[in-house]
């Protein structure tokens, strides 16, 4: 096999990673963790969008006396400009209009003789706002109407245009923090996946060494065309699990009704992009640890040096994700462990430049092909070694002996 053509290295890599494929698709735990990863991902969709829709915008107002004339009316548009809806009941007197509001049947009262806003135990600052510009309005309304004015000068004089409230920045805080917590949620499944399976890759090799499945294997393949198909097999089912969560987030976000930045409309699909970077650094490297060891027992504790460096990772997105424009969110979301899951958040946030995220992409790729270089070389050298384990010292001896 040593002087296997491309073409034959190729098939056998492409068998290797049809197998993986097939055996991961075809596990029953798999479907289901995709499958109640899809429903929960839309039911955080469907959840917000009956939040919204919940009946906290509805102010119940009751009345008493006699108040401005078209009070109402100005009580509808001013908290329209809230995005809020209004429901006035009229009662007979004062002390049915309180007991009302004491009672809970009502949010309000407005009692028109003494100008008064009574609450129960609270004061609601911003129905307050909506009833007084309403009132206030109501009596310029009123008092337009008795200097002479007709109805339409009337309404000329009080239709006004709103403000319109921006920040220095351009930035709407809402937004930012929808971009953070969709950035964060991103964080968080790429750290799951990442995990899961680079475990498949690490447990895989570790089986076949185990078993003495790869001395078979070897007659036929080199143990680099056996670590390539692994790692693409098994990424393929990867890609795809991750890929329809991904779709699932999309939907779920059109299902909430809330207004997305287009930032994050762009982050999403490219977070792909990141997993793909991220699966090949990490599975390489889990791979690596499952060839030091023969037995399912030493397998994590030969992978605690990389499950350590991507537990750092996750962690850096709640350090750094909450500022995600201060110079260490910056710096740390171009180092290649950190940036597949740092960096998509900091895009989805709209505080990535095209720089930043090209020059983690080139020292992700770097990394990539420096982790595969050194894993080749140890991978062949220890596969047939059964027994004791490999330390990381003698595996790093090995690079520099060949």
């Amino acid at each position: 096999m040593s002087d296997a053509r491309p073409s034959d290295a190729t098939s056998v890599v492409r068998l290797v990673a049809r197998r993986e494929v097939i055996e991961r698709l075809r596990a029953r735990s798999f479907a289901v963790a995709t499958g109640l990863l899809v429903v929960v991902i839309i039911a955080i969709g469907v959840i917000s969008r009956l939040g919204g829709d919940g009946g906290d915008d509805a102010i119940e107002v009751v009345t008493a006396g006699e108040l401005p004339v078209g009070f109402e009316d100005m009580t509808g548009q001013t908290a329209g400009l809230f995005e809020r809806t209004v429901e006035i009941t009229e009662r007979d007197d004062v002390d049915t209009a309180r007991a009302a509001v004491e009672d809970g049947d009502a949010d309000v009262a407005v009692i028109g003789e003494s100008g008064e806003v009574v609450f129960d135990d609270g004061i609601d600052e911003e129905v307050l706002a909506i009833l007084q510009q309403a009132w206030a309005n109501a009596q310029v309304q009123q008092a337009l109407g008795d200097a002479g004015l007709d109805e339409q000068q009337v309404r000329t004089a009080l239709t006004t245009t709103p403000l319109e409230p921006v920040t220095i920045d351009g930035k709407d805080d809402g937004d930012e923090g929808l971009a953070l917590l969709t950035g964060t949620l991103a964080g968080i499944l790429l750290f799951i996946s990442l995990q899961t399976f680079g475990t498949y890759v690490l447990t895989g090799v570790v089986e076949e060494k185990a078993t003495a499945v790869v001395e078979l294997l070897l007659v036929r393949a080199r143990g680099s065309q056996m670590l390539a198909g692994k790692v693409i097999g098994i990424g393929i089912a990867a890609l795809l699990q991750f890929a329809l969560a991904i779709v699932a987030a999309l939907v779920s976000l059109a299902i909430s009704d809330v207004e997305v930045p287009g930032e994050i409309w762009a982050a999403l699909p490219i977070t792909l992009v990141w997993f793909i970077g991220g699966y090949a650094l990490y599975s390489t490297l889990f791979a690596l640890a499952g060839s030091l060891v023969s037995r399912q027992e030493d397998a994590q504790a030969a992978a605690m040096p990389i499950m350590s460096v991507l537990l750092l990772a996750y962690v850096m997105v709640f350090t750094f994700g909450s500022d995600p424009e201060s110079t260490a969110s910056t710096v740390m979301s171009i180092l290649p462990p950190i940036a597949p899951l740092l960096m998509p958040l900091r895009m989805a946030a709209g505080a990535a430049s095209v720089v930043e995220v090209v020059v983690a992409l080139v020292l992700l790729a770097v990394a990539i092909l420096a982790a595969w270089a050194a894993t080749g070389r140890i991978y062949e050298q220890v596969l047939l070694r059964r027994g004791t384990r490999i330390s990381w010292r003698d595996a790093a001896a090995l690079i520099r002996r060949t």
